[in-house]
């Protein structure tokens, strides 16, 4: 049944692919199309100058809380920090409050899968249970710097934060270094926004209205979500 399952990923997988092929040759023969990269941004920016610091804390919960399934929240943290005044060019906001302010928002959010492990434990297999009990016993400054390093990188949480539920992982022990680490990973996102802005609106401003430039660097972006999902997925079932 599980190598039913996988197969019917696999397939899954390359359908979107294909579909996002065919959105690539669609694009190119009518530039007026909106791509869903630009669109999400475009998106971004609003919620970001719409909700401020609010909409980091709300939209990194939610980025967060979806488990296993990549969400660009970090590009509100991003636009936050280099958002300007149109008027006197003056930032809006400062970017160590919203590493702050969203690192609390994505514990929030990442801890909905250490609850989800520790209630539906009896959906991860006993031998998993074990190993990671064993894991943060033998090695107790282990498992808090894995958390740490994974909340300070973009790398999914899910995959350790979801079995540590399931084991009965102390909560605490998963959100300090939790909080610690996405403060780190969104102040800094926060600051090359600060710095890195004004040129990525450039660039999609040169780029969003079409082009093969713009058009394939979109598509391989979508692709590349697509393979690391499917990777993630094929992984977690080996495992």
């Amino acid at each position: 049944m599980e190598r039913h399952l996988m197969d019917r990923v696999s397939v899954g997988a390359a359908v979107v692919a294909f579909m996002i092929g065919v959105y690539w040759f669609a694009t190119l023969l009518n530039p007026d199309i909106v791509g869903p990269i630009l669109a999400t941004y475009e998106w971004l920016v609003a919620i970001s100058l719409g909700a401020g610091y609010a909409g980091a804390f709300i939209v990194s919960l939610l980025g967060n809380a979806t488990v296993l399934v990549p969400f660009p929240y970090v590009g509100v943290p991003f636009i936050l920090g280099g958002a300007r005044d149109p008027t006197t060019h003056v930032f809006l906001f400062d970017p160590t409050i919203v590493g702050i302010v969203a690192g609390a928002g994505a514990l929030i959010g990442e801890m909905t899968g250490y609850v989800a492990g520790y209630l539906g434990g009896g959906l991860v297999n006993q031998e998993k249970r074990s190993r990671f009990r064993e894991l943060a016993a033998d090695h107790p400054w282990a498992t808090p710097f894995l958390l740490w390093f994974l909340a300070a990188t973009p790398i999914p949480d899910d995959v350790l934060v979801v079995p540590l539920g399931a084991s009965r992982y102390d909560w605490w022990k998963v959100a300090i270094p939790q909080f610690v680490g996405k403060t780190m990973f969104l102040a800094a996102i926060a600051w090359a926004g600060r710095f890195g802005l004004d040129w990525v609106d450039t660039l999609v401003a040169s780029t969003g209205s079409g082009g093969v430039l713009g058009t394939t660097m979109e598509t391989l972006g979508l692709l590349l979500v697509v393979f690391i999902v499917y990777m993630m997925l094929r992984n977690d079932h080996r495992n």
